[in-house]
């Protein structure tokens, strides 16, 4: 999914748009889907994985126009990647901090780190870390106070990634 841009609208995707585990949680025993032991944590780990399962499996069928917006229509399937953060927003606004009011889609480009909505797949994780051995290249390179502050960024992103393989559930685990 292409990162959003600062103007344009965030785009849900459902819980059966992604055949595998790389953009979020995908519907079915397919490889990637959360019955295959792909791991998801956060406060609406639990929310996705419902979304994955309870969503319409795509059997290889044609799926009507009508059909296609009941299931985008559904807000208990919307999932919304979001690539810059390293997390995954599964939206209900009553829960959202990032903004108050009657806006029916998350501002990807506000994402609060203790928001109620946040998952994270084990693809996040690891996309956490490879962006913690970047950042942590970047500081050895840097002297003085900005290579002091990229450590602590680095080894932020690492106590999120540690935290998600922590704190991970699957339906293999019987957790879900």
């Amino acid at each position: 999914m292409p990162t959003p841009s600062p103007t344009s609208r965030p785009s849900p995707t459902t819980a059966t748009d992604h055949p595998t585990h790389h953009e979020g949680p995908a519907a079915g025993p397919h490889p990637g889907g959360p019955s295959s032991g792909i791991g998801i944590s956060g406060p609406a780990a639990r929310r996705a994985i419902t979304a994955a399962a309870t969503a319409p499996q795509y059997t290889g069928n044609i799926v009507t126009a009508r059909q296609a917006r009941q299931i985008r229509a559904n807000p208990q399937l919307a999932l919304y990647d979001n690539p810059n953060p390293l997390l995954m927003c599964v939206y209900k606004r009553d829960k959202a901090l990032c903004h108050r009011g009657t806006k029916d889609t998350p501002s990807l480009d506000r994402c609060v780190p203790t928001c109620a909505n946040i998952a994270r797949t084990d693809q996040h994780a690891v996309g956490l870390r490879r962006r913690a051995t970047v950042v942590a290249q970047r500081a050895a390179q840097v002297p003085g106070p900005l290579g002091e502050r990229l450590r602590s960024n680095a080894g932020r992103l690492r106590d999120l990634a540690d935290a998600h393989h922590r704190t991970r559930t699957t339906l293999q685990d019987g957790t879900a």
